[in-house]
């Protein structure tokens, strides 16, 4: 029932925010926002749907877990710092590492993302003990 809920929330947020970008979407995300320091090549769309469908649901978070509502810029929330930190340590385990190993029975070289550890929940558990 919670997932329910916060996708819905999630999924209202994204709805404002593509309409405020229309006419930009496929425009790169550090133009159309402001303050993307990580993936700012990367169109706007998909990167407002990465934030929904690669970060909200491996977290199971809302919007407002990583941002000030409103004040999509704004760096004062410690989840944002740490979000950038984790993209950047999963794309080195993903070129760096395991990009090294032999594909998988499908053919395609194993990959980690968000959902490998947090599994949902917003911090990863036992995955990462000190």
């Amino acid at each position: 029932m919670r997932r329910d809920s916060i996708t819905a929330l999630r999924a209202a947020t994204l709805e404002i925010l593509k309409k405020e970008i229309a006419g930009h979407d496929s425009e790169p995300a550090g133009k159309v926002f402001k303050n993307v320091q990580i993936n700012k090549d990367t169109p706007a769309i998909a990167l407002l749907n990465a934030m929904d469908n690669v970060f909200g649901r491996a977290l199971s978070v809302n919007c407002t877990f990583c941002h000030v509502d409103g004040k999509w810029d704004d760096d004062t929330k410690a989840a944002k710092k740490t979000t950038r930190m984790m993209i950047q340590l999963v794309a080195v385990i993903n070129t760096e590492q395991l990009s090294k190993l032999p594909p998988n029975r499908n053919g395609q070289t194993p990959r980690i993302g968000c959902m490998t550890c947090h599994r949902g929940n917003q911090t990863p558990g036992n995955a990462m003990l000190p």
